[in-house]
């Protein structure tokens, strides 16, 4: 897991200093290392940048970008974020065509694979990426997502000149960059804000596009540009057992392989566990497999065992009695982030210049458990997101006719509620350089699931039904029949009557707020500045809460990506 950045110019020479300066805005993406590759020789002037977290092979044979193929071992050049976690799988087929390796990245694999079968090789990889590839011989450029969108990647195109990065901070850092407020999106977030990165390509800045989740772009010699996607989920539905009992057990071979497979590490493991039936199905399955399967563990270091849990003392918020109960069942090392109102908020703005794109939520909790992670000496984490949209976790689906459920969850996962909460924890570990991993996330569990019919995923009044019937025996039953669902937030209503309300008072009084064209700023500010005087926010007001926080989380946006300040220049001016 990295962060990457690449220019290309028709007619302009590439300085050493822009690429550097772009590539080094991601270095919290990748603090172990860096690598450019500048080549202003050619008919088209190219520059790849690369930001190395170091997972696979520490050595420097890992670094990127890292070339290969043709007569003089460079004629592509790949600059990649991500893990393929059938790396050895794969490794091992090419081995057997003639490909001798240098390395023991899955990175080498990658381009390996690429050179033998070109975009048919996606098909075979088993993880999350985004990559590009130079081309040497055709001066063409590719860059791909992976399936689900689980790693980001945007461009831009002006003139003469495209780039592509990790994140929209990045291109803060160009020449000529000069970003403009989108007032479409700026609009359609208002209106739904996770649905839009689902739906379109588009941006809060007008110039800068998102490469879509199972897409792949090309940019050709001539300066030809097209976009194609090479992955869509319905069309790889499996088929599945008659039997509700044999789809249990199928259900939980895959969901116990894709576990194994992302339990390959050079670096120690860890895992954020909340006690609700995903991080603790996660966990267990970790502990279960180093206990009758550790012979089938491969690459997996000795240290796999910590958990980090966030408290909330005193807090409808507070799962700590379904975590510890994990705990006790696996024998896991558990590190504790106590929830204080004080240290949080004075990361707030951190984590909204980590989040970037508006979110409907405060993160500061997510931000703070993957900092105690790296401080814990910790690089990757196996956690379980993607199971409530996979599977039908949140209760309201419960209330769903049978008949709508499986074309609901495809919605959700794949337009309407997933890609913004992907976006949200990759932005948010990748800000202290954690890898996560998302065994729920496999394509193949993927697939599987969605070709079951509905009453595997509901039934009983309980959601997740087959999830909880594979996990027996493996995850404590207490966890796995739990019926509660918390969601892993922020106190919001107590953050507004209090430590928020200084910064509250500030922003509803900015122009930005006051004049904005998406809301009546004046009747909205009234409201919230009497509620916030007045102390008298509830938790019957959590959605005027909610939608508040996405209208701040817009105006903060234009402070920092189109007036360039900085959150410690925001912090100032409230304080």
């Amino acid at each position: 897991m990295c962060g990457i950045a690449g220019i290309l110019d028709y007619r302009t020479p590439i300085s050493s200093q822009e690429i550097d300066r772009f590539v080094d805005s991601l270095t919290h993406r990748g603090p172990d290392g860096r690598g450019v590759y500048l080549n202003n020789a050619g008919s088209v002037n190219v520059a790849l940048g690369h930001r190395r977290l170091a997972i696979l092979d520490l050595s420097s044979q890992g670094k990127n970008p890292m070339p290969y193929g043709g007569e003089d071992g460079q004629r592509y050049w790949i600059t990649y974020n991500g893990e393929v976690y059938n790396f050895i799988e794969i490794r091992s087929e090419l081995q057997s065509l003639g490909y001798r390796f240098q390395s023991e990245t899955d990175t080498e694999v990658i381009i390996a694979a690429y050179e033998q079968w070109g975009l048919n090789c996606l098909e075979r990889f088993n993880g999350m990426w985004a990559f590009a590839v130079w081309d040497t011989i055709d001066h063409s450029l590719l860059l791909v997502r992976d399936r689900f969108g689980i790693k980001p990647l945007y461009y831009w195109a002006s003139g003469s000149k495209f780039a592509f990065a990790s994140e929209i901070k990045a291109f803060l850092k160009l020449d000529k960059f000069e970003p403009k407020i989108n007032d479409q999106v700026g609009y359609l977030l208002t209106q739904n804000c996770y649905a839009y990165e689902g739906v379109t390509d588009q941006t809060l800045i007008q110039s800068l596009r998102r490469l879509k989740s199972g897409h792949y772009l090309k940019l050709t010699q001539d300066g030809t540009l097209t976009v194609s996607q090479w992955w869509e989920t319905r069309d790889h539905f499996p088929n599945t057992a008659n039997t509700y009992e044999k789809q249990v057990e199928e259900f939980r071979d895959l969901f116990l392989d894709s576990v194994r497979l992302r339990m390959r590490s050079d670096v120690p493991l860890g895992t954020c566990l909340s006690g609700g039936v995903d991080s603790s199905a996660v966990a267990s399955s970790m502990a279960w497999l180093n206990q009758k399967q550790n012979s089938k563990l491969e690459r997996c270091p000795q240290d796999w065992q910590q958990t980090f849990i966030a408290e909330f003392p005193n807090t409808f918020l507070d799962e700590r009695e379904y975590a510890d109960e994990v705990v006790r069942h696996t024998g896991t090392k558990p590190r504790y982030w106590k929830f204080d109102d004080r240290e949080a908020l004075n990361h707030l703005l951190d984590s909204v210049w980590s989040m970037e794109e508006v979110y409907g939520a405060i993160a500061v909790p997510i931000w703070s458990t993957y900092r105690l992670m790296r401080q814990s000496n910790v690089r990757v984490s196996l956690d379980g997101h993607g199971g409530d949209e996979l599977l039908g976790g949140y209760t309201w689906y419960l209330d769903w006719p049978v008949s709508q459920v499986n074309e609901n969850l495809y919605r959700d996962f794949h337009t309407t509620l997933l890609p913004s909460i992907l976006r949200n924890y990759d932005r948010c570990s990748m800000a202290h350089g954690i890898e996560v991993r998302m065994p729920l996330m496999d394509w193949r569990l993927v697939t599987y699931s969605f070709g079951l019919p509905a009453q595997a995923k509901m039934g009983g009044g309980f959601t997740k039904r087959i999830f909880r019937d594979a996990m027996a025996g493996i995850m404590p039953k207490k966890n796995r029949l739990r019926r509660s669902k918390i969601g892993f937030n922020s106190p919001m209503v107590e953050w507004f009557n209090g430590g928020m309300s200084k910064f509250l008072t500030w922003i509803v009084n900015h122009p930005l707020w006051l004049e904005s064209p998406y809301w009546n700023g004046l009747s909205l500010r009234d409201t919230i500045l009497r509620k916030t005087v007045s102390q008298t926010w509830n938790q019957s007001d959590w959605g005027l809460c909610l939608d508040t926080w996405i209208k701040i989380n817009i105006v903060l946006f234009k402070l920092m990506f189109i007036e360039f300040e900085t959150p410690e220049s925001i912090q100032k001016q409230y304080n």
